[in-house]
């Protein structure tokens, strides 16, 4: 029997409302956890897995101990340096249950991702209808992948559109025809990544080729008509070459139509400090993208699209 709409679920690690970056006006953005890519950059890596992940800020520990006593898998041990004590995890034995979290008193533990129903998401993006009215905002749905979870994004997405309430989605759009089909019925706005134009550097970078991405990135403009903005994540040696840039801006111009805007996104290390509180070693290690450097690009990017910014929307 096919699963009640409302009560089909998802790894969901934040709800965020007052976004003014993910599309037009005010909006609600959902983040559900896993994501089929692996960008060596990511900024969300606690989005990477759908599992729930322990995260550990080691400097907001007191060294209480709580946590070990309720550790079922006895993996927290307190550990002595700089002469102030920490509660380190052994991650191999870890189950990230929550357990450590609950009677963590410094919020130096915090679990990433919980299941929650389509209900229960929907409960909360309702409760800022007001400001989207006001505004022209919405729900943005991302990730991680929305993707990943093909039934609970379409029946958030439809239940919103019931409610009267704009959609979009953060796609990197790699997934099944079937799936974009599916989904992008109910998208009032696509936000389409597009990580590199050269798929071997594409694969080096995302740990995927980008041929399905951009033929399905071709196929939501084309033939399902839903209005969309690509978005260029600009990583310092990574994809932030003035041919790269140019490239993208004729596939947009060329392939999805010139009035197709294009929005470049300078990469900052937000994600050092989550890769850190994730026990993991940051792969990069970069400054930001210059304001120079981006006006730079975006007028390159100009020279092929009528519209390009610098950021999000606003």
């Amino acid at each position: 029997m096919k699963e009640e709409p409302l009560r089909i679920t998802a790894p969901v690690f934040n709800i965020q409302g007052y976004c003014i970056h993910d599309g037009p006006g005010i909006r609600t953005t959902v983040f559900v956890k896993g994501c089929p890519l692996n960008c060596l950059w990511c900024q969300n890596p606690e989005s990477n897995s759908p599992r729930p992940q322990l995260m550990y800020y080691k400097n907001k520990c007191t060294g209480c101990g709580r946590c070990l006593g309720v550790c079922p898998q006895k993996a927290v041990q307190m550990e002595l340096s700089e002469g102030k004590a920490w509660a380190k995890t052994d991650r191999s034995l870890c189950i990230s249950c929550g357990l450590c979290t609950d009677v963590c008193p410094s919020e130096a533990r915090e679990t990433a991702g919980k299941d929650m129903s389509v209900e229960e998401v929907l409960k909360r993006v309702a409760e800022d209808k007001i400001f989207y009215d006001s505004s022209g905002g919405g729900m943005t749905i991302s990730g991680g992948e929305a993707l990943m979870h093909p039934d609970f994004a379409e029946s958030l997405l439809r239940e919103c559109q019931k409610q009267g309430i704009h959609t979009a989605i953060e796609t990197c759009s790699f997934a099944s025809r079937e799936t974009i089909d599916r989904v992008f019925a109910h998208v009032d706005l696509g936000l389409l990544d597009i990580k590199h134009m050269d798929s071997a550097r594409h694969k080096e970078l995302t740990g995927v080729p980008n041929e399905e991405i951009l033929e399905n990135i071709r196929h939501i403009c084309r033939d399902l008509k839903v209005p969309a903005i690509i978005r260029v994540p600009v990583i310092p040696g990574c994809n932030d070459s003035r041919e790269n840039i140019e490239a993208t801006a004729r596939f947009t111009a060329e392939e999805l139509g010139p009035e197709v805007p294009v929005h470049l996104l300078p990469y900052h290390n937000l994600g050092e400090a989550k890769n850190e509180s994730l026990g993991r070693t940051s792969i990069l290690n970069m400054k930001a993208p210059s304001k120079e450097r981006m006006e730079e690009l975006r007028q390159l990017a100009a020279s092929h699209v009528r519209n390009v910014q610098v950021g999000g929307s606003v």
